[in-house]
């Protein structure tokens, strides 16, 4: 297992004006899972690159167990990486495949026997080690990729959107077997993704990235419930949180679906965004509590999947999104009022971004 340590790495690809990682101070700890998350082109796989060695940054170091390997070549960093392509040679068999990091390396062949047969018994490979890629299916042939990996017992393991290829209920399987993988082998790992259901799920940590700038660290709990801005508020959750633009005034928000006094200790700015999430939008009640936020709507859309309902909402111009449990009974045009306690709401900064307070009270 292993440290990594980045600190200011810059990266600016010849012809861009923009750099695609700016100034990136991250630390991943001893036997942690990092998931990196973001949009496209935000520089995850870009800093991934850096730490593998495929990549060299223009300003900034990187520290492998305290190491400097800014300037060392990719084979001799003692990480693996696992690609979002299964990088397969098509003429050879599973087991050959598993055993040619091991064959490059001069391991003797009793040796990578041993090692073979114990990668392959982890992920369940061991009756297809004599099948080439051809005849396997996708989430198959994506083991076989971490197999390849996980043999040559590295620091570091690298993972570059892996399941992005397999269709959703195979990603959703084995997301579920690689999480679980790589945390009994134990060994250090950075995860890049743009989805944001397996940086939930996946990550002991996650990183949250916007045009190359680091935006928030933080377990995928913090992250949710205390995003540092409007934009990490934004990419996870499922639907997204609802943002109302509104103005404050001595204790007052104000906006056109929204009316509700907060405490003026919080210290509000003049134009606030206003942050619910779906799960804390309510419509079960006839009739809100007196102490809550009501917001009277119309109902645009709805989204039933069984076990919840996803209601898309129209408040005077403003799209508010509720999640409830079940079926629900609402149908396009319908009229309701909806209710959100004040200790749900985050507020933020209209101009910048950033969050300002919770009302918890």
């Amino acid at each position: 297992m292993a440290t990594i340590e980045l600190r200011g790495l810059v990266r600016k690809h010849p012809g861009t004006e923009i750099p695609a990682l700016d100034k990136l101070d991250l630390d991943v700890r001893d036997g942690e899972m990092l998931v990196l998350v973001g949009p496209s082109g935000c520089g995850k796989s870009t800093t991934l690159r850096l730490v593998s060695g495929l990549d060299t940054p223009d300003a900034g170091t990187i520290r492998i167990d305290g190491r400097d390997v800014t300037h060392v070549a990719p084979q001799d960093r003692d990480v693996a990486m696992v690609f979002q392509g299964y990088a397969l040679y098509p003429h050879m068999k599973v087991r050959e495949i598993l055993a040619f990091p091991l064959k490059m390396r001069g391991m003797p062949r009793a040796e990578q026997d041993k090692k073979v047969g114990e990668a392959a018994e982890i992920l369940g490979l061991s009756k297809l080690l004599d099948r080439r890629p051809g005849e396997l299916s996708g989430g198959e042939r994506q083991r076989v990729a971490m197999g390849r990996a996980i043999v040559r017992s590295p620091r570091v393991f690298l993972f570059d959107e892996p399941l992005s290829n397999l269709d959703a209920a195979l990603r959703a399987e084995l997301r579920v077997e690689l999480a679980s993988l790589v945390r009994r082998l134990g060994v250090t790992s950075i995860y890049v993704t743009h989805d944001q259901v397996e940086a939930m799920t996946i990550g002991d940590r996650i990183a949250v990235m916007k045009s190359g700038v680091l935006q928030q660290v933080g377990t995928p709990k913090e992250i949710y419930e205390a995003p540092a801005n409007v934009f990490v508020a934004s990419f996870l959750g499922t639907p997204a949180i609802n943002r109302i633009e509104a103005t404050y005034h001595a204790g007052t928000i104000e906006a056109p679906s929204l009316l509700f006094s907060v405490p003026v200790t919080l210290g509000l700015p003049n134009r606030v965004v206003v942050g619910i999430r779906p799960e804390h939008v309510s419509i079960e009640r006839d009739k809100p509590r007196p102490d809550d936020i009501s917001i009277t709507a119309k109902v645009v859309h709805a989204e039933p999947l069984g076990a919840e309902t996803y209601l898309y909402l129209d408040a005077a111009g403003t799209r508010i999104a509720a999640r409830m449990p079940g079926w629900g009974s609402f149908a396009p045009g319908d009229a309701l009022v909806a209710a959100v306690e004040l200790r749900h709401c985050l507020f933020f900064d209209a101009k910048t971004g950033r969050r300002l307070a919770e009302a918890r009270g």
